[in-house]
């Protein structure tokens, strides 16, 4: 099944509308495409107050803060990079014990860390797409251009439920030198909870990455394993929120 549209908001409610015409509480498997085009639809402030409401009542991060583990947006500007301004923040990020295992920009940055590693995987996707001055020419090898978030080292255990990571890598594909698209691979997504946020922070990585690179972003596509409604919102409550919105869904 695919879903596609030209916001993380129209996605999500194109979802939740598959999801409500189901029997069950899930799609298997699912890819998302997000067109990055910069339209932002009227209604989106009001769905985003809505979910944002829903979470603080289950006592779930908000919109902006799954996007933050995802990518950190407030961090960009200043003499320092993101990564610096990020590693310079990380001791306090991870005292959130919902950050014991790391967030996905940690991950990505430095990943390994938490086995005796430190690799900047982002950095090293730049470096090796455009080149180092006066070291070596870019090298576009699409195989190259891979962030991995899993560590079978300390991700494969016996838990029943582990909670991190769902996402388990991104993938940069230009086209033609010009423009790029990014591939997100998930083993597992919950629509209520956590996926409108991991939209709009693989949004924001997509335009960073296109940016350091010198390229234009194009697309978001997510490949999902499985997304889930997920445990927290019945179907009656997303079919009273659907209800407010569905005169937007096509």
């Amino acid at each position: 099944m695919i879903v596609e549209g030209n916001s993380p908001a129209e996605c999500w409610l194109k979802i939740l509308q598959k999801i409500l015409s189901r029997s069950g509480r899930e799609i298997s498997p699912l890819e998302v495409r997000i067109n990055n085009v910069s339209i932002v639809p009227p209604y989106q402030k009001e769905l985003e107050e809505d979910i944002n409401n829903f979470l603080s009542k289950i006592r779930q991060p908000s919109i902006e803060k799954t996007a933050g583990t995802i990518f950190p947006q407030s961090l960009i500007g200043g003499k320092q990079s993101v990564y610096q301004r990020y590693e310079k923040i990380w001791s306090h990020i991870q005292k959130d014990h919902k950050n014991k295992r790391g967030t996905y920009f940690q991950r990505m940055t430095s990943w390994g860390r938490m086995s005796g590693d430190n690799i900047n995987q982002l950095q090293l996707i730049v470096d090796t797409y455009k080149g180092v001055d006066g070291v070596r020419k870019g090298v576009h090898r699409r195989s190259a251009l891979i962030a991995t978030i899993f560590d079978p080292r300390i991700d494969h255990t016996h838990q029943p439920m582990l909670g991190f990571p769902c996402l388990q890598q991104v993938c940069i594909v230009p086209h033609d030198d010009e423009v790029m698209e990014m591939n997100a691979i998930y083993a597992m997504q919950y629509l209520s909870t956590r996926a409108y946020g991991n939209y709009a922070g693989l949004m924001r990585l997509g335009e960073f990455m296109a940016r350091e690179m010198g390229l234009k972003f194009t697309h978001l596509n997510c490949m999902i394993s499985t997304i889930s409604l997920g445990d927290k919102m019945n179907k009656s409550e997303a079919e009273v929120l659907l209800k407010k919105y569905v005169q937007y869904v096509k």
